[in-house]
């Protein structure tokens, strides 16, 4: 699926900085492999880099049991991020024109790998960079009815802020809601 261009920072040819716009460049594009992902692609149109996105929440849970048993989602993590779409447009001011601003919740599952760092008051990021694999059994083994199942890769790119990268077993858009351009609540008109 070929998605909207964006920026390419490249760090190659002995360090020297290149950006350019690459439209041809394809993008691994995680929709499909996460549960209700159309509630964000039904906003944007595509699945979003999150670039400028803002984490404001982040928990972590423990709580249905055993990781890894049939059924279990533990170990698990939580985001609440605030997503928007930067047009080309630009205010009177000089900034780029935001649209779509959305409030998405998602929630990884079977999370293993955890690393996290520099969670602070203010957490945006420059995308969250997607990939998948195929899973691993640290003891052998496996399913006796075939290959292993894939696993997502997540690794959060940081503007200032949390960093991170993890892999989980599943994911899914628990939410995703129009709100405000600072990631709060639309209240409704009376």
């Amino acid at each position: 699926m070929r998605l909207r261009s964006y920026y390419v920072i490249s760090f190659a040819s002995g360090g020297k900085l290149i950006l350019s716009e690459d439209a041809s460049m394809e993008r691994f594009d995680p929709s499909p492999h996460i549960r209700n992902s159309h509630k964000i692609t039904d906003i944007f149109g595509y699945w979003p880099s999150f670039h400028d996105a803002e984490i404001q929440k982040l928990c972590l849970t423990v709580a249905d049991g055993e990781p890894w048993v049939v059924g279990s989602v533990s170990p698990a993590m939580e985001m609440t991020v605030h997503v928007f779409e930067m047009t080309k447009d630009v205010t009177s001011d000089g900034f780029f024109v935001l649209t779509k601003h959305t409030l998405v919740r998602i929630r990884f599952e079977n999370v293993e790998g955890l690393q996290l760092s520099n969670f602070s008051f203010q957490n945006p990021v420059f995308d969250f960079a997607f990939g998948i694999e195929p899973m691993s059994y640290p003891h052998g083994g496996g399913p006796l009815d075939g290959p292993p199942p894939n696993v997502l890769l997540v690794d959060i790119h940081s503007s200032v802020g949390l960093s991170g990268k993890f892999k989980c077993q599943s994911a899914e858009v628990v939410s995703a809601e129009l709100c405000d351009g600072y990631g709060g609540p639309i209240s409704p008109v009376t």
